[in-house]
């Protein structure tokens, strides 16, 4: 941890005032967190004898319940949602990047074969040579593509 310290130092890092201000912060987030905590509970209180007056003493912390579940189970469903859409893309890039190995693999494994086939060094090099150059030399230069992106 000491040279942690030092090394934070060298790059003009006070670790001391740093560990500081998180103190400071985590208190003042504790304690807004405590007292809305607080303005909750007599929020779910005033709700109760709200409902008590309106429906009886027996349906009112009924429906309260209810409502809490409901909340509960809505929030449930976003997560798992959103965690199913984050799996579905992981698998995705995993699947993209699988595929892009197994291509370079397959294109590594079969150059050399490929080199040594005389139909490949009198006509197959030369063809992708000139295909190449053709590809660079069509290739729009860096002015010409920021005007066309300004229009």
């Amino acid at each position: 941890m000491h040279l942690l310290a030092l090394a934070a130092s060298v790059l003009g890092i006070e670790v001391d005032e740093l560990l500081e201000h998180i103190k400071r912060n985590a208190i003042a987030w504790s304690a807004m967190a405590f007292f809305a905590l607080i303005g909750i509970a007599f929020l779910l209180v005033a709700l109760h004898a709200w409902f008590a007056l309106l429906w009886g003493p027996i349906i009112a912390p009924l429906a309260i319940a209810a409502g809490a579940i409901v909340i509960a189970i809505v929030i449930w469903a976003a997560i798992a949602i959103a965690d199913g859409i984050a799996r579905r893309r992981a698998t995705e890039r995993r699947n993209a990047a699988e595929k892009t190995a197994l291509v370079t693999t397959a294109a590594l494994t079969a150059l050399p074969l490929l080199l040594r086939s005389d139909l490949m060094r009198k006509i197959g090099i030369p063809v992708g040579g000139a295909l190449a150059a053709a590809y660079l030399l069509a290739k729009p230069t860096g002015q010409r593509s920021d005007e066309a992106d300004a229009e």
